[in-house]
């Protein structure tokens, strides 16, 4: 299950790859690499969908997205 702070207190099975790989660069200028494997892997695309304006319940489909989606409509802050 993945969850995050921007949705406190629900979580959902996220289909995430078990390895990643991100690109960019320092507050120099200078390209940097980072690798990760697992959890690790999971993090990284994680933090990368924030940087695109998208949190895990934009990944779900079908049942999982519903029953997110409701959870949320019934939560005191989604409202």
């Amino acid at each position: 299950p993945e969850g995050c702070l921007s949705l406190p207190g629900l979580e959902a099975g996220t289909e995430r790859y078990d390895e990643a790989v991100v690109e960019g660069v320092t507050v120099t200028g200078e390209p940097v690499t980072v690798r990760g494997t697992g959890f690790f892997a999971r993090c990284l695309q994680h933090e990368c969908d924030h940087l695109d304006g998208r949190v895990y319940v934009d990944r779900l489909v079908g049942w999982r997205k519903r029953r997110v989606v409701r959870q949320i409509a019934r939560a005191p802050w989604g409202r």
